[in-house]
């Protein structure tokens, strides 16, 4: 089921904040919603539809991430594939509506259309140049602590020490930092990238690894996405980019960085000796291991 929406009764939160940066006060809010499995998700996201047409009015998750949105709109030219920004107010922030669907259960015409989108961006800010680390050091930072995971798992942390060593040296580029299906808009012609909360400059894999790494034609897995797919979408992305690696390294990199997450998924059990180790852990471990006697020259 892709995210739907259910209307908002109690507006008196937001009234102010729309007054203030659109000038509406009439209007009706319908909340963004979504279903994993049993897991029910409420976003602090809604669609506002006026008398003039809709808008997106979002409240991202504190702060940091809300500067972080202003940082990515605010270097982002005109033309690339995310909705327009309209304005940011008492922590909030007014945006375009795309009328369209997200990618959790896609055609191939919407998985080219993500891969085009993809290497839309990256060609805006190409491989190879050099970006503010940053956010990047943070992100190398956090995978190091990550790592500690991995002490009673030999081959798994021979592997991840390989992309710990890569990521460092891995070109940057602007990355979303959580570009997963749903924050795909595929109107039938172009797929528009939202949520950018955690977006910055970042090694270029690591977008694609989180877009395939938790799809697949398992019924347990969230987002659907076949082998096919996986190859059309990785073929695309490199037949697009203007500036690019070697294919061989283009590949490698993604594997590694594939790696990463399936280690963050296996962390919930790895860092609790008590945790039961069920049919999810087992899916990812499964992966991961196979990944890790590649990466490692094992298999």
């Amino acid at each position: 089921m892709s995210v739907y929406l259910e209307k908002t009764e109690d507006v008196s939160g937001i009234k102010d904040v729309l007054l203030k940066l659109a000038g509406i006060s009439e209007f009706e809010a319908y909340r963004f919603r979504d279903d994993f499995g049993e897991e029910h998700k409420c976003y602090d996201v809604f669609k506002i539809v006026y008398p003039g047409g809709a808008l997106v009015l979002k409240q991202p998750d504190g702060e940091k991430c809300c500067e972080a949105e202003k940082a990515v709109y605010g270097m982002c030219p005109e033309g690339l594939p995310l909705p327009k920004v309209y304005g940011f107010e008492d922590g909030y922030m007014l945006s375009e509506y795309i009328e369209g669907e997200d990618l959790k259960n896609p055609t191939d015409e919407g998985i080219t259309a993500a891969a085009e989108s993809l290497a839309a961006i990256m060609n805006a800010f190409p491989i190879g140049k050099e970006y503010d680390r940053t956010i990047c050091d943070k992100e190398i930072a956090y995978r190091e602590k990550r790592s500690a995971c991995l002490q009673n798992e030999p081959l798994l942390r021979q592997a991840y020490q390989l992309f710990l060593e890569r990521l460092k040296e891995m070109p940057l580029t602007l990355g979303n930092g959580d570009f997963v299906p749903i924050n795909c808009i595929y109107t039938g012609e172009r797929v528009y990238i939202i949520d950018w909360e955690y977006g910055g400059f970042m090694p270029y894999a690591l977008d694609i690894a989180r877009f395939i790494a938790h799809s697949g034609e398992e019924e347990s897995d969230i987002y659907r996405l076949t082998a096919a797919q996986r190859k059309l979408f990785i073929n695309t992305i490199y037949d697009r980019l203007d500036t690019k690696p070697a294919r061989n390294v283009f590949e490698r990199d993604i594997r590694l960085a594939l790696l990463d997450e399936y280690v963050m998924v296996l962390g919930f059990w790895l860092r609790d000796p008590e945790k039961q180790r069920d049919g999810e852990f087992q899916k990812y471990y499964k992966r991961a291991e196979a990944l890790a006697m590649e990466l490692t020259g094992q298999e």
